[in-house]
């Protein structure tokens, strides 16, 4: 052999050396399989783009996103038959506790907030829909928690016909080209899916307000959509293990979508068919709502959402037990 192939296969040598470990093959990894509800749903943002960027390999675990049907979802959370959900209400998820479901929320994906979406030139805050038609489904927890920033802010409901509709947001948007509603709720993505589409005239109003909401939880944050675990599975070393990869994982996607907020909406578009426009228009007015963090940052929240606002709509039978909150927010930990 000669003295330069030995050089070139000595350089190789050195160059692997300081290259570092290589990440193990995807076959030798762990699966984690994470429910989400089926597209267009935002609880499937995520878990896509962690596996279209790679991050999941990087963090040591392969992930396989199980897109679902909202109730087919809830319903194998709450029995336990399946132990991880990625996807859990605030709202939803204290109803799980109380009627006895074993389950635990572990970390907070997106922040609460509701838009009134209105093409009315006379509408520019909340109290302008008094004496108007707002159109609203009024059956989820959501809307209780938007009535109640409502009234807080000074707005007298019994002064606004509100229209009960389950529509998204083609089906409201139509009302209010239509003229029938002066104003439609809506959640962000339904907000962005309308808006981003608009030829203009349209404004989007935000119920939430975070100085009244620290009056009550001490903290200006509520959590909206968080990651939940059933408490005997996510206590076993192994699956917390995968828990803290995949919270870690998440933390770089979220990255991700504020530094490249155009590639990530082409990412999530390939593995979901959620149009890229409004993904993007998200990303850019509504992104301030990403918010990873442990549960337990926001304990006092959910005491106020589940032992206040909730059962003072009708929306939990009864207000939570200090026992019931204690299982309801983990004490996750990172690392």
């Amino acid at each position: 052999m000669s003295l330069k192939h030995l050089v070139l296969i000595a350089s190789a040598f050195a160059f692997a050396g300081l290259a570092g470990p290589q990440a193990a093959p995807a076959k030798d990894l762990p699966v984690f399989k994470v429910s989400v509800f089926a597209a267009p749903s935002q609880v499937v943002w995520f878990p896509v783009l962690i596996q279209k960027t790679g991050l999941d390999q990087k963090h040591g675990f392969k992930i396989e996103v199980q897109q679902k049907p909202s109730q087919v979802a809830y319903a194998d959370f709450a029995s336990e038959a399946d132990p991880f959900c990625y996807c859990i209400s605030t709202a939803a998820g204290g109803r799980f506790v109380q009627q006895g479901a074993d389950v635990t929320l572990l970390w907070n994906i997106f922040n609460y907030d509701y838009y009134m979406i209105t093409a009315n030139p006379a509408v520019t805050k909340l109290k302008n829909i008094e004496g108007r038609t707002l159109l609203t489904d009024t059956v989820t927890g959501s809307w209780a928690i938007a009535a109640w920033f409502m009234q807080e802010q000074g707005v007298d409901l019994s002064k606004v016909q509100i229209r009960s509709s389950n529509a998204r947001g083609a089906g409201s948007f139509a009302e209010l080209k239509a003229g029938r509603a002066d104003g439609a709720v809506l959640t962000p993505i339904d907000a962005s899916v309308v808006l981003a589409n608009a030829e203009g005239g349209l404004r989007a109003l935000s119920f939430y307000d975070a100085s009244v909401w620290e009056k009550y939880a001490h903290n200006r944050t509520l959590p909206s959509i968080a990651a939940g675990a059933s408490r005997k599975w996510a206590a076993k070393p192994e699956n917390l293990d995968l828990l803290r990869k995949l919270y870690a994982a998440n933390l770089d996607a979220a990255e991700f979508v504020k530094r490249e907020p155009e590639k990530a909406a082409e990412l999530i578009e390939q593995g979901t068919g959620i149009p890229r426009e409004a993904l993007v228009y998200y990303f850019k007015h509504f992104g301030h709502l990403i918010d990873i963090r442990p549960i337990s940052d926001n304990r006092d929240s959910l005491a106020v959402l589940t032992q206040k606002i909730l059962p003072e709509a009708k929306q939990l039978d009864r207000p939570l037990t200090a026992k019931e909150l204690d299982t309801y927010v983990s004490n996750f930990k990172p690392e």
